[in-house]
């Protein structure tokens, strides 16, 4: 199988600096099943530099920030290659947001990360925090979590194992007595969502609504997520067995969305915004295409193959990559075919093809 191991801070670090019993722990059990392919995910970059530099508390100086992750992004490094040794060759990979919103960028990745796994080399990514900051939201990821989902369906992995400090999901609040750990989720929506309780370790930037959050990016790209607690013995082999963690399935019905489908819906920016007619005052019934004579005016500044959000009644309700320009779909909005040729010389029945369109709901 091909696996993607996602390392927490919390796990990563402590009260001293790196873990590094924690991560040979998982090396030695990656390294012992020499069966399945490994992608390595890791936090800690910045809670690493604070450790060094004698910080307590993470700033909000984005300066201040990305010269935290410059100085424990080499000493992480650094331990992994220590520690894996001549187990197993490293490569070392540091990626932004930016680097999955664009297409061709986002296939380079998925190029590169593809290379190496066939090379038998063990990927270690973490979020490029030298460059980007939390809340710069159009480059960062904000947390780990996000980063490994999209990794994992940009490689078609098996299972993503994110591994942190709490057992997996609750039922509520984990320092509750009354408190239960969910086994198994098969089908989450926003309620679900909103709901799942927040267990963000001191050190983390996610919590467990991110990586539910996560959990719902990969299983609709058809991978199979895991959540447990990255202390227990033989944690990878008992997570592939399903014997510890919270087990998050792919939907088994029409859902599940293809790697470019997955990249549209979670991975791309957003251009601009296209508006149409409703049904009614209240109700859109989109199909599996977006035409030329539903809509009723774009905004934004894109161009043919940009990602545009579709807008009904105020609504989103789908985003798709458009075969039209901002100032050409303004210009034949509301008409047929025929009539946008006689316009523009040319035209698409489609301003969003089926295999461009996925239907969000407001839920991305």
């Amino acid at each position: 199988m091909r696996l993607v191991v996602k390392l927490g801070s919390s796990l990563v670090t402590a009260k001293n600096g790196i873990d590094s019993h924690l991560i040979k722990k998982i090396a030695d059990e990656i390294c012992s099943l020499s069966e399945h392919d490994f992608v390595i995910v890791t936090s800690g970059a910045i809670s690493t530099g604070m450790r060094k530099l004698g910080i307590k508390e993470k700033p909000r100086d984005i300066a201040l920030h990305q010269a935290l992750a410059a100085v424990g992004q080499g000493s992480l490094m650094r331990a992994y290659e220590r520690i894996f040794a001549d187990r197993k060759i490293l490569a070392q990979v540091l990626l932004t947001n930016n680097d999955f919103c664009n297409r061709l960028q986002y296939l380079n990745i998925q190029h590169t990360l593809n290379m190496l796994i066939s090379k038998h080399v063990v990927p270690i990514i973490n979020e490029n925090d030298t460059v980007t900051a939390q809340d710069i939201k159009k480059v960062a990821f904000g947390d780990n979590d996000s980063l490994a989902a999209q990794v994992a369906v940009a490689i078609d992995a098996d299972m993503l194992i994110i591994l942190t400090d709490v057992d997996g999901l609750y039922d509520r609040n984990p320092k509750d007595s009354q408190a239960k750990l969910i086994r198994e989720v098969n089908d989450f929506d926003d309620a679900f969502l909103e709901s799942a309780c927040s267990t963000c370790g001191e050190l983390g930037r996610g919590g467990m609504s991110a990586k539910v959050k996560a959990a719902k990016m990969a299983t609709l790209g058809d991978v199979k997520v895991i959540v447990a607690k990255g202390t227990e013995i033989n944690v990878i082999k008992k997570t592939i067995n399903h014997e510890v963690g919270t087990a998050f399935y792919p939907p088994k019905n029409n859902d599940q969305l293809s790697a470019h489908k997955n990249w549209i819906a979670f991975a791309s920016e957003i251009k601009g915004k296209i508006f149409v007619k409703g049904s009614t005052e209240t109700t859109c019934n989109l199909t599996s295409v977006v035409l030329p004579s539903e809509v009723v005016s774009a905004e934004g500044d894109f161009e043919k193959g940009d990602v545009v959000e579709v807008i009904c009644n105020e609504k989103r309700i789908a985003r798709g990559m458009s075969n039209y320009s901002v100032y050409d779909l303004n210009r034949v909005k509301g008409l047929e075919e025929n009539d946008i040729f006689k316009i523009l010389g040319y035209a698409y029945r489609e301003v969003i093809s089926q295999s461009n369109l996925v239907k969000t709901n407001g839920k991305h």
